[in-house]
């Protein structure tokens, strides 16, 4: 098939949205699809067109800021499509969905963000106003059957679909990581990652305050990923004594996350809000144990006691409480790591979400 993926975030940004646009769009060059990124200069990636991984990826050089973004984006893809038919456009995340009205190609939505949870609690009007902006999308697709529901609840009446998050399970594998020594981090140490952006909805301040639990253990808190809770989150933990124990890494290329989880013994998602975590999949792949909070598309990655163990957000207690009897038993740690890695390969391989997310195209496709 000829497919336009189009997305506001992309290479080489890191995050969530980014990290799924590049997989997603690999793996269906990979599987000998034309594939076409439409996405804006980030970074040092300002070429206006260029070949990356498979994919033909288009900059083109408009204003980000609205409503001259969306006029420009859309003037833009009418001329694209005049000259480069394609057979579905895929849109991921609201900011270029508006773009896309009254285009000749079906277009399929990709609805990421608990952004868009927090649009639909503020009201009718917010609803209608979703609604009304998904009004010509073909079919919804989302990573948490709570995305799926709030696309219903903003009123769109079209088919909508759960497809989670994937991960390249061969370079995210079992290893030995070399952050250990590096960092001087002492052999007997448990190391706890947080490998997160440090914002309020990813639940890292209660994270900061169930640490106080790990005290009098041999613990080493990781944390890849700035944000800006970090200030309040490095306070906590001088006043609970572990900041001394804990390593901020800044952000990771995701190239170098690998290293990062095998450098790890268990990885934590506090979350309030969440698809199914890219992080969290990552662990998994890499045979880490997960904990985390029962929230958004985590249910459907943690098997309570086989992957992880899934606890109740918002409470340091439990999660401390988590976080040590994982600490503290070298065996159950193993056995739910193993389990992960197992789960990671048979339900979230990108060769899978990409199958899956390519018989949704030929449900539309022309």
């Amino acid at each position: 098939m000829r497919i336009g993926l189009i997305s506001a975030d992309f290479a080489p940004n890191v995050g969530g949205v980014a990290a799924h646009v590049v997989e997603l769009g690999t793996t269906l060059s990979k599987l000998g699809h034309d594939v076409h990124v439409i996405t804006l200069p980030l970074g040092g990636a300002r070429e206006r067109i260029s070949s990356w991984r498979g994919m033909t990826v288009h900059r083109p050089h408009i204003p980000k800021a609205k409503p001259f973004y969306s006029w420009l984006l859309h003037r833009w893809i009418v001329k694209f499509l005049n000259q480069n038919k394609l057979d579905i456009l895929h849109v991921h995340g609201l900011r270029p969905l508006e773009a896309t009205h009254n285009l000749p190609v079906p277009v399929i939505f990709t609805n990421h963000t608990s952004g868009f949870l927090k649009r639909i609690q503020k009201g009718s009007s917010e609803r209608n106003r979703m609604g009304n902006r998904l009004s010509h999308v073909s079919h919804i697709l989302a990573p948490s059957e709570e995305l799926c529901e709030a696309s219903r609840k903003a009123g769109y009446n079209g088919p909508i679909t759960f497809i989670p998050n994937g991960v390249d399970a061969d370079r995210f594998s079992p290893g030995i990581g070399k952050l250990r020594s590096r960092l001087n981090i002492p052999n007997t140490h448990i190391i706890v990652l947080l490998a997160r952006r440090l914002v309020e909805k990813n639940g890292v301040v209660v994270f900061a305050e169930a640490t106080a639990q790990l005290h009098d253990l041999p613990i080493t808190l990781l944390f890849a990923g700035t944000g800006p809770e970090q200030s309040r989150v490095e306070s906590i933990l001088r006043k609970n004594g572990l900041f001394a124990r804990a390593i901020f890494l800044g952000n990771i290329d995701n190239s170098e996350m690998p290293m990062v989880y095998n450098s790890a013994d268990i990885s934590v998602l506090p979350s309030f809000m969440e698809a199914t975590s890219i992080t969290g999949l990552e662990s998994m792949a890499c045979g880490l144990p997960l904990v985390g909070t029962c929230v958004g598309g985590i249910p459907d990655l943690i098997d309570d006691e086989k992957t992880g163990l899934l606890i109740e957000p918002r409470n340091p207690e439990i999660l401390g409480n988590a976080i040590k009897r994982l600490a503290m038993d070298a065996e159950l740690r193993k056995a739910l790591g193993n389990n992960a890695r197992r789960c990671a390969e048979e339900k979230f391989s990108w060769d899978k979400i990409a199958g899956d997310t390519v018989s949704i195209y030929r449900q539309h496709g022309q």
